[in-house]
């Protein structure tokens, strides 16, 4: 995910780029893009290490007491900006001192806003979370005021009028219709009280989605299994088994002599059980814990859920939306929410059959295991059946691929993959965690923890250094669960033909960790994962666009997960797995019938596998579009599983909403927005038969792919984009075809 983790509209929809952005717009240059700023107001950034220029952040300065200082002198420069903005006559007026102006208004504010944020996800502390909790109000109310302030808008209004407007690059001239569009969107004609309401609805939801999040943070890590009898772990492999033992003596249980293994909700951990632990006590024991993510007192969600659900209507219908999931996805390329449920309902009505008839068939798998007909399958159950049954029809353990999957393997191969495809380079740098006061030695990175680690990225067709990126990959406590790629900092873009400055992001994940001094062996999945946050990575790494504002996750939402998942592909494919599924002991290369094993578990039951996520959508669409109908008043869990019960096996035990712990739809950029990973799905399949048709180590396709997809960032209607690359509309039926639902 981007991230994600991952980041909203800095400039194109002002409302959500002020409350949860996570790209910093820089681009042009400051001076020019801040030329009415008092010059006392930039200078003063020498003295605050949060937005002081520099190549990379000095992260051992950047402490939670740090940004107490920075963030009110960020925000005395943001006014000052704003104020020369306003201050505008219309002959004074340029698209410089006025769009682009406020593109760059809170530049510094961003920078403090990110990193504060990474150091919460990464390394979070009761100070990083007091700190963010006293800054909140005053930001909050700063950022939501600027799309209702009246005099700001009518600058912009007049200067849309002027006619240099006309004479713009296209580029600029979509961004002015953009940033006007947004700020009517957001607000700028509502009446002075209706402004003054909507700024009480963002502070009230600001406070609500942090303390979603940080319930679903705080019951992940609260929760843990001390398992003693190794009779009760059969089934797991040597490799689970060798980090649950570390982990347990890590955290004071068990010896030599008595060993303890210690089961956590972190990835890899519970959900392994799940789905390998022959001991049904055992797997009932961690989906039981998994159950207590957002649910039990004091972390219990579903009342946040309510009132976030009650205060996003209304700010819809204060906007004139009909519903907050059209607010949304107006500009996105499902139009509206009654497209983007359409599309998920039309999918789910044509996996339906497919569907019905894998369940049909793992039904009777599971009663066949427990000797007796079964009508359902309790959720503790049925993953361990499902990998039984792609284990018998697919000859296919999951365990079995893990040898050939070291970290260093994996990572060079991936590297050595898309270096080959995009013709770059990317070279490790020297890293260093420092402790406050503490020098940066000579050409070492500083970074925030000592298990991160630097990649640089130079274009080889002229030398230019694109970008670089942090690479955080493994859980540890503090941290948040998941995987996103976070962009940081927007290369300036060139002048006169020049390559742009380099961009600057980081990748973070909780995949498999390494023992002692083995290297780590991942799982198929944690490959997955770390291929499709390298799609976003270099994504936002080839974005070379006119102006800043239009870099990274300032682009459809519904679009934005397009590179991340046709990333996917590479981990499939044998042509590609040859290049770094190696043994990490004997350099042997994975066997060729395992790869086909492993291909043929790809699909295996793919209508049950994507009907999981479709329900997921469906679930986030339904509680955006339909919420006084369907859930207000009603129990969370139970309205849940009502709306879903036609397309989901019964477990016949109560399940626990995953509204309680969808950050996705709360914390992060996904709210009314889940749709867009099946989207992007669809788009993914469609497009990567251009790869297939031409060899998907071809760079030709490839260099086609960056140039109409991965360049153009927000510069372009997505919908334009995808046709530059694919020549056609969206294709639903690739996907489909491509799981083998359809011929």
């Amino acid at each position: 995910m981007l991230w994600t983790e991952r980041a909203l509209y800095r400039l194109m929809k002002i409302r959500i780029l002020l409350l949860l952005s996570l790209c910093t717009l820089t681009g042009m240059s400051v001076a020019r893009a801040v030329e009415a700023a008092p010059a006392e107001a930039v200078v003063a950034q020498a003295e605050h290490p949060y937005f002081e220029d520099m190549p990379y952040p000095a992260w051992s300065r950047l402490t939670a007491e740090q940004a107490l200082v920075d963030a009110p002198a960020a925000l005395q420069i943001a006014n000052a900006r704003l104020e020369a903005i306003r201050n505008l006559k219309p002959e004074e007026m340029t698209f410089e001192n006025t769009f682009l102006a406020l593109a760059y208004s809170t530049r510094e504010l961003e920078k403090v806003v990110d990193y504060l944020r990474m150091r919460a996800s990464t390394m979070d502390t009761p100070e990083v979370r007091e700190v963010q909790s006293s800054l909140l109000p005053e930001m909050n109310a700063f950022y939501s005021a600027i799309s209702s302030d009246a005099r700001i808008w009518e600058v912009l209004s007049t200067a849309a009028q002027q006619p240099w407007v006309a004479n713009l690059s296209a580029q600029k001239r979509l961004f002015v219709e953009q940033t006007l569009d947004s700020f009517r969107d957001n607000g700028a004609e509502l009446s002075p009280e209706q402004k003054a309401r909507k700024a009480e609805i963002e502070q009230e939801l600001s406070v609500l989605t942090l303390q979603f999040g940080k319930n679903v943070l705080d019951s992940t890590n609260n929760w843990e299994l001390i398992i003693t009898d190794i009779a009760q772990l059969h089934g797991m492999s040597a490799n689970w088994m060798e980090l649950a033992a570390a982990d347990a003596a890590a955290h004071g249980h068990g010896s030599a002599e008595a060993p303890a293994w210690r089961i956590t909700l972190k990835a890899g951990s519970a959900s392994a059980v799940l789905r390998d632990c022959s001991v049904e006590a055992t797997r009932r024991l961690c989906w039981e814990g998994q159950a207590t993510i957002g649910r039990d007192a004091p972390y219990d969600n579903a009342p946040i859920v309510a009132r976030v659900m009650e205060l996003r209507s209304e700010l819809a219908e204060l906007l004139g939306f009909d519903s907050y999931a059209d607010y949304r996805t107006k500009n996105r390329m499902v139009v509206n929410g009654a497209g983007a449920l359409g599309f998920v309902d039309g999918m789910m009505e044509r996996l339906r059959p497919a569907y019905q008839a894998e369940c049909e068939e793992l039904l009777a798998y599971a009663s066949e295991c427990e000797g007796r007909e079964l009508t359902t399958i309790a959720p503790w159950n049925f993953r361990y059946y499902l990998n039984e049954l792609t284990l018998q029809q697919c000859n296919f353990d999951p365990e079995s691929v893990r040898p050939y999957l070291s970290s260093e393997n994996v990572l060079k191969g991936m590297f050595g993959i898309y270096s080959g495809l995009y013709n770059i380079t990317i070279s490790e740098l020297p890293t260093v965690c420092l402790q406050p006061g503490e020098a940066c030695p000579e050409g070492s990175v500083e970074v925030w923890h000592p298990e991160v680690r630097f990649f640089t990225v130079t274009d080889n067709r002229n030398g230019a250094h694109l970008g670089s990126f942090y690479l955080d990959l493994y859980p540890r406590p503090g941290k948040r669960a998941g995987a996103w790629m976070a962009p940081m900092r927007a290369g300036e873009p060139g002048v006169n033909g020049a390559p742009h400055a380099p961009h600057l992001g980081a990748i973070t994940a909780n995949l498999t960790r390494p023992v002692g001094d083995a290297p780590a062996l991942f799982s198929h999945m944690d490959v997955q994962t770390l291929f499709h946050e390298f799609g976003h990575m270099i994504h936002a790494i080839f974005m070379d666009t006119e102006l800043a504002a239009h870099w990274s996750s300032n682009i459809a939402w519904d679009f934005i997960e397009l590179p991340s998942i046709i990333n996917e592909n590479w981990t499939w494919e044998p042509e590609s797995l040859w290049l770094f599924a190696r043994h990490h002991q004997t350099g042997e290369p994975m066997p060729a019938s395992l790869m086909e094993r492993l291909q043929a578990s790809r699909h295996f039951m793919p209508a049950t596998q994507a009907m999981r996520q479709f329900c997921l959508a469906k679930l986030d669409l339904e509680m955006h579009m339909n919420y006084a109908s369907l859930f207000a008043g009603k129990d969370l869990d139970a309205a849940s599983a009502a709306l879903l019960a036609p397309w989901q096996m019964p477990s016949g035990v109560p399940e626990p909403s995953y509204m309680r712990r969808l950050s996705h739809c709360f914390t992060g950029a996904y709210a009314a927005g889940y749709y867009s990973y099946q989207w992007a799905d669809v788009l993914a399949a469609d497009a990567f038969r251009h790869f297939q048709a031409a060899g998907i180590l071809n760079p030709e396709p490839a260099g086609e792919f960056r140039r109409a997809i991965l360049s153009v960032g927000g510069s372009k209607p997505a919908l334009e984009a995808y046709r530059d690359f694919t020549g056609h509309d969206p294709d639903p039926d690739a996907f489909l075809k491509s799981i083998g639902i359809v011929e």
